[in-house]
């Protein structure tokens, strides 16, 4: 039997194939190459938001608020009790976990609409006020500064380029991860909920634990590229908490393409290069992506990515509508009594 390949793996392997070779070809400097660092660092925290959209059909916005709070655990760990960064990459999504696995609980357990959307805003305020106040733990306005970078026997992963290696071998791992999940008996679970609740209800399915302990995962998620962008840019302040950050891993997701694998990869792929090309309209430049969003939206609903793959699909023979061969939605009951 021929081995199939979606066309969004083969999309995505050439899209992380030419991020990977970018730096040695086009972007030769120190400045250029942090950009792909970024793009790395937000495709990781596009994808834990696109879980939540995509995967669940709910919608958080105190995403930013996990993110910082990741990086201030690592940061802090690092900087007040000289604890090695490598720890501080497992200590900032299990904090962050833990965090959105009481905040799942609280806006989850009744309803699915717009209860988590609210319960998340006021978190991530209140967040926000917190690390911008509590001076002596978070340093106030100033944040925290010289946070070490991670090394490996003696070697510190401090240059632009070889951090750039390492956050993208940690994002492939995440995106391998993340296609194990969506075929799991779990991932099974969350998306027949999303499809229909009361189908997966009726047959066993816990929607609530299961709910809960993934968007418990996304969290724990985005506090791990939380902390990738602590030990790298080397500094942390209450802004990472704020809702610019929140507008960003929005535009990332949406831009890229939801419920896709690598949607969110070149989604940050092109917020990035985009605000780098308009940087001296810095001041607008939320309102030029709302403009485009607004366009995206209008002409390529599904997103840059799934359009592609489309394109792609039609190109080599098929016309294939699932999305990085994730199942369709058509047989809930049958997803939904594998994910029993």
């Amino acid at each position: 039997m021929r081995l199939r390949i979606p066309p969004g793996w083969w999309l995505g392997g050439l899209l992380l194939l030419a991020v990977a070779m970018v730096p040695l070809f086009l972007f030769t400097n120190t400045y250029n190459r942090g950009l792909l660092v970024l793009i790395v660092i937000y495709a990781i925290a596009g994808l834990s938001l696109d879980y939540i959209m995509g995967e669940m059909g709910q919608f958080s916005f105190g995403h930013a608020a996990f993110w910082g709070f990741g990086a201030y655990v690592s940061a802090k760990l690092a900087l007040d009790l000289g604890i090695s960064p490598w720890i501080g990459f497992l200590a900032a999504p299990a904090a962050a976990g833990l965090v959105g696995l009481l905040i799942g609980y609280i806006a989850l357990r009744r309803t699915r609409n717009l209860e988590l959307a609210i319960v998340t805003l006021g978190f991530g305020v209140l967040a926000w006020t917190v690390a911008l106040r509590w001076r002596p733990v978070t340093g106030g306005p100033s944040g925290l500064r010289q946070v070490p970078p991670p090394s490996l026997f003696g070697w510190e992963i401090r240059s632009e380029l070889a951090y750039f290696y390492f956050a993208l071998l940690l994002l492939l791992g995440i995106v391998f991860l993340l296609s194990r999940l969506r075929t799991s008996r779990f991932g099974r679970g969350v998306r027949s909920i999303h499809e229909n609740e009361d189908l997966a209800k009726s047959i066993g399915v816990a929607a609530t634990k299961y709910y809960v302990l993934a968007f418990s995962f996304a969290c724990a998620l985005v506090g791990f590229s939380g902390a990738l962008y602590a030990h790298h840019f080397r500094f942390v302040n209450p802004n990472l908490l704020g809702l610019d950050y929140m507008f960003i891993f929005l535009i990332v997701v949406l831009v890229g393409g939801t419920g896709t694998l690598w949607g969110p990869v070149m989604g940050a792929a092109i917020f990035v290069l985009v605000s780098e090309w308009l940087r001296a309209l810095q001041e607008y430049r939320f309102v030029i992506f709302g403009v485009v969003l607004l366009l995206v939206v209008l002409f390529m609903p599904i997103g840059v990515f799934p359009a592609l793959q489309k394109v792609a699909g039609r190109i080599r023979g098929r016309n294939d509508e699932d999305t990085d061969g994730a199942p369709a939605g058509d047989d809930l009951a049958l997803e939904a009594e594998k994910a029993r």
